[in-house]
C-alpha cells in the first residue's frame, strides 16, 4: 500500500515550461486530501520551491519538501528543517580549480544564483547556452548567470557544485569522497557523500514510521537512481535517462510533456 508518493520536479514533474499542468495538480492534492503523504524531492535549491509549495498545497496537508538532492528536508507537519553536510568555501575552491584541468566549467549557487567561474568570454558562453536546447532549469539560469574570471566564493558552506562538461570521469576517480549525480548530458553535481534522495526520504520514513516499501517515487535522471531502485514503486519518465529506467520498477509510458505523472497515477490507484 503507497502511503508517501515524492515526485522529481524537472523532467518529471514539470513540463519543459516548468509548469505543472492542473490536472495533475488536482490529482496530487486528492491524494493528499486521501491522507496520502506527498513530498518534493529534487536538485533544486529551497528558495526556488515556493510556488510548488504553494500551488501543490504542501504546507495545508502537512507535506514536506527535500532539495539540494535530499540535503536539507523541510517537514510542514512540525516545522523541523533537516539539513545533511554540506561542503566547505575550502572544499568548494579546491574542487574548483582541480575541474579546470579537465576542460570541465564549474559553477555554484550564491546570493540568490548561479556564478560561474574561469569564463573569459562570456558572450560566446552565453550564446552557447542558449542553443543548447532548455530542457533543464540548470541552463535555463545560466543564462542569468553571473561570471567571474576567479573563484569568488561569498559564503562558507555550500550545498553542491555544479559542472558542465565532458571529462567528468576524470574528476570523479580523483574524488571518490565526494557523490557525483549526472544530471543531463553535459551536466554534474557533486555533493558530500552523506547526501542524497534516498536518504532524504529514508529519514522522512524513520520519522514517519513508514517502510520505504510504501514509499512511491517518480524521477528521470542520475540523483534519482537510488531512490528510484529502493523505494517499494520507482517509476521512471519515458523521458527518463537510461540508468533512471535501468533501476525503477515501473515506467511511464508517457514524457513530463504528456502528463505523464498523472497518466501513471490515473492508471495505478484507480
Amino acid at each position: 500500500m503507497v502511503k508517501i508518493v515524492v515526485f522529481d520536479l524537472d523532467g518529471t514533474l514539470y513540463d519543459s515550461h516548468k509548469h505543472i499542468d492542473k490536472d495533475t495538480v488536482h490529482k496530487i492534492i486528492e491524494l493528499e486530501q486521501k491522507g496520502i503523504l506527498v513530498g518534493i524531492v529534487t536538485g533544486r535549491f529551497y528558495e526556488e520551491l515556493n510556488e510548488v509549495i504553494r500551488v501543490l498545497k504542501l504546507r495545508e496537508f502537512q507535506c514536506f519538501v527535500a532539495s539540494s538532492n535530499g540535503l536539507e528536508i523541510h517537514d510542514f507537519s512540525d516545522g523541523e528543517t533537516k539539513s545533511f553536510t554540506r561542503l566547505s568555501k575550502d572544499e568548494v575552491k579546491d574542487i574548483v580549480k582541480e575541474a579546470k584541468k579537465y576542460h570541465l566549467i564549474s559553477y555554484v549557487w550564491q546570493n540568490g544564483g548561479y556564478t560561474m567561474f574561469g569564463v573569459s568570454v562570456m558572450n560566446i558562453i552565453k550564446k552557447i547556452f542558449s542553443l543548447i536546447p532548455l530542457n533543464s532549469h540548470y541552463i535555463k539560469s545560466l543564462q542569468k548567470t553571473k561570471f567571474e574570471a576567479d573563484v569568488v566564493l561569498n559564503e562558507a558552506f555550500y550545498d553542491k557544485v555544479c559542472f558542465a562538461g565532458i571529462q567528468i570521469d576524470k574528476l570523479k576517480k580523483q574524488h571518490p569522497e565526494y557523490r557525483f549525480y549526472d544530471v543531463g548530458s553535459f551536466g554534474t553535481e557533486l555533493c558530500k557523500k552523506d547526501v542524497g534522495k534516498l536518504e532524504a526520504i529514508r529519514y522522512i520514513c524513520q520519522k514517519k514510521d513508514v517502510s520505504i516499501s510504501s514509499v512511491m517515487a517518480f524521477g528521470d535522471n542520475g540523483n534519482d537512481v537510488d531512490l528510484l531502485a529502493s523505494c517499494g514503486y520507482g517509476v521512471a519518465m519515458k523521458n527518463g535517462s537510461a540508468q533512471a529506467k535501468k533501476a525503477a520498477k515501473y515506467m511511464s509510458d508517457y514524457t513530463n510533456n504528456e502528463k505523464g505523472v498523472l497518466q501513471f497515477m490515473n492508471s495505478f490507484f484507480e
